[in-house]
């Protein structure tokens, strides 16, 4: 699963991850913000999810949770230090079957990754 370390929790953090990168697909938003210069340099990589209502009662959000951290923790090596990271699920999110949530989640990020990429060049 997700590591304590890497879990966003402050709004603060929230905020700032929001005006970052979107990449947005089907039932899902990433936002990636990433540290300027080397600010924040070796801070651990954070993740926050932001699941309302609108995707379901409790029990349903709380497992689109579930699986959003355990989609997204094999990538938290692939972003520099200190990137903060919100994932915003959509309605439909809980109408998607487990391994969808999986490949929708792997889509956004290599879709971000390879856009900063080209960005970079």
């Amino acid at each position: 699963m997700l590591a304590q370390i890497h879990r966003l929790r402050k709004a603060s953090e929230f905020a700032l991850a929001s005006k970052g990168t979107k990449v947005s697909g089907e039932n899902f938003l990433l936002h990636v913000r990433t540290p300027l210069d080397g600010a924040r340099s070796g801070a651990p990589v954070k993740v926050g999810l932001i699941v309302g209502k609108s995707v379901g009662g409790s029990v349903i959000r709380h497992r689109v949770s579930r699986q959003i951290r355990h989609a997204i923790a094999p990538h938290i090596s692939r972003f520099s230090d200190g990137t903060l990271i919100v994932v915003r699920a959509h309605p439909g999110a809980a109408r998607s079957i487990d391994q969808n949530i999986g490949d929708e989640i792997s889509s956004l990020i290599n879709r971000y990754l390879s856009r900063s990429d080209a960005g970079s060049r």
